[in-house]
């Protein structure tokens, strides 16, 4: 402790500032062990790294900082580049284990890059009295320490980097008198978490960028203020809970990303004051169930993307009040049911992304409410059965994934109603072709035959492989020797092997029209080209 203390006295000597937080943590040793009633050896050992890299910044040169006619000419002289007609001074790239002591810095500039050097601390007096910087780079170093006094002369910094360097803490008054600061990027660093009030003096902020930090909780106000925040991003990092209300106060915010995260759950109302969201982020995870509320207040909402997450469970009125959203992913999931009339809320909704869930059945209204889609994703699923009637509650659908389920048939007619389909993709089921498929194969034909026939009849300029947008990919699981055929390229007669005709009282499974088209001979040169 003794050791310590005589650290801490030191760091209070040298870094010589009036605020008071750092009278406090002279004073107050125990400020630092956040609340611990007892000191351990590695609080010591802690507290001793931190004083340590402190003082390493109080040993580092400074360059000459000066406001005189004909500076910009003298700046020209040191290792970095100056653009008097821009006012901006670039040390980018160019190796520096230090601020060059010998580089004339004036005045008036505006734009200064330290980026991609190997800068390890920087003194406190290294940007002052640079009152019209407006762009400041710090990025791609190894900077483990800010001096808390380095960024008070900066009130004119609307922009400025801090990301990937080594930095695992923030004074709570770092930013305080940048107060026209509006682009921060601090992501790729080692941060733990945020002190309560680092934003509190920065209003103007638009963009802030956390991404890539060790950030396990966020405090409940840390983002009080923020009223102009228009994006927010928390990607790749440690959280696992959020506080409610920690959002609130993001009235402008319209993108949020938290992707790559440990979350298990949202809480009701932790989304309550978004009205401007457009774009929420929350894939691989941990969430487990989405709640009735907990997405009630995003009326804006676009995009919402939870794939790659554990939810098992969705209640009917999960997406309740997201009228304008037209884009929802829920892939990589354990969904095995869908909830009656889940999609009755997102009128709007254009893309659904289901892929790799555990579904095995679904029924004649599980997209009910979905008029304007126009993509469908399973793939990947365990899907055995499709209810014929499936597709008419999505008459608009122009892409259906089927790819990698464990289908055999699919229902008569069930594609009729979607005349607008586009794409559609079969792959990697274990079709069984026989007079049950005879129907998928004929619509398959008859695709082609259309495909053909609004290309002009020029077989020599239309590209078969594009046929396989139209589901060739199907390939026949058995029985007999039609096993690792495609079924496009059989005819109706093939499948039946003539017996079905001859059955007195059968009712014909395809229209006559339907099967006559197999027999084309746009078809029989397509299935000769393939």
């Amino acid at each position: 402790m003794v050791i310590e203390l005589l650290f801490l006295a030191l760091y209070c000597v040298c870094e010589g500032t009036d605020c008071p937080e750092v009278t406090k943590e002279c004073f107050d040793p125990d400020s630092q062990s956040q609340g611990s009633s007892s000191t351990t050896l590695e609080d010591i050992e802690g507290r001793i790294s931190r004083l340590e890299r402190r003082l390493r910044a109080v040993e580092q040169p400074v360059w000459q900082i000066r406001g005189k006619p004909g500076d910009w000419e003298i700046c020209a002289e040191g290792p970095c580049r100056c653009r008097p007609e821009t006012k901006s001074l670039s040390c980018w790239r160019l190796g520096l284990a230090d601020v060059p002591p010998s580089q004339l810095v004036p005045e008036d500039i505006v734009k200064l890059d330290l980026g991609s050097n190997q800068l390890s601390a920087l003194h406190r007096d290294s940007f002052l009295d640079l009152t019209q910087l407006n762009y400041l780079d710090l990025s791609d170093n190894f900077l483990e320490h800010l001096p808390l006094s380095l960024f008070f002369s900066l009130r004119g910094v609307t922009h400025m980097r801090l990301s990937s360097n080594l930095l695992r803490e923030l004074h709570r008054n770092q930013l305080l008198r940048m107060r026209r600061l509006s682009v921060l990027d601090i992501s790729g660093n080692r941060l733990r978490t945020l002190p309560e009030g680092l934003f509190a003096s920065n209003d103007a902020l638009v963009l802030l960028d956390l991404t890539g930090n060790h950030i396990s909780s966020l405090p409940p106000n840390i983002f009080q203020g923020l009223n102009n925040l228009e994006e927010l991003l928390i990607a790749k990092n440690h959280l696992q809970s959020l506080p409610v209300g920690v959002f609130r106060d993001l009235l402008s915010l319209g993108h949020l990303r938290m992707d790559e995260n440990r979350l298990k759950d949202l809480p009701v109302g932790v989304f309550g004051n978004l009205i401007e969201l457009r774009e929420l982020n929350l894939r691989d995870n941990r969430i487990t169930e989405i709640q009735e509320g907990s997405l009630a207040s995003l009326g804006r909402l676009n995009t919402l993307e939870l794939s790659n997450n554990f939810v098992e469970r969705i209640h009917p009125r999960a997406f309740a009040g997201l009228e304008s959203l037209k884009e929802l992913q829920l892939g990589q999931n354990r969904i095995n049911t869908l909830p009656q009339d889940l999609f009755l809320s997102v009128p709007a909704l254009e893309r659904l992304i289901l892929y790799a869930n555990s579904l095995e059945t679904l029924g004649e209204h599980d997209f009910k409410g979905l008029a304007r889609l126009t993509s469908l994703f399973l793939h990947g699923n365990r899907l055995r059965i499709l209810h014929p009637g499936l597709l008419k509650e999505i008459p608009k659908l122009h892409k259906l994934q089927l790819e990698a389920n464990y289908l055999t048939y699919l229902p008569a007619h069930i594609l009729d109603a979607t005349p607008s389909i586009q794409q559609i993709r079969l792959a990697r089921n274990p079709w069984h072709c026989d007079c049950g498929s005879a129907y998928l194969a004929m619509w398959l034909r008859k695709r082609y035959a259309d495909y053909v026939a609004a290309a002009g009849n020029r077989l020599s300029g239309v590209d078969s492989s594009n046929f396989w947008e139209f589901g060739a990919g199907a390939v026949c699981r058995g029985p007999g020797d039609l096993g690792g055929k495609l079924m496009v390229q059989l005819t109706f007669h093939e499948l039946c092997e003539g017996q079905w005709a001859s059955m007195k009282g059968l009712v014909p499974r395809l229209p006559v029209d339907v099967i006559a088209t197999s027999a084309s001979p746009a078809t029989d040169n397509f299935t000769q080209s393939l």
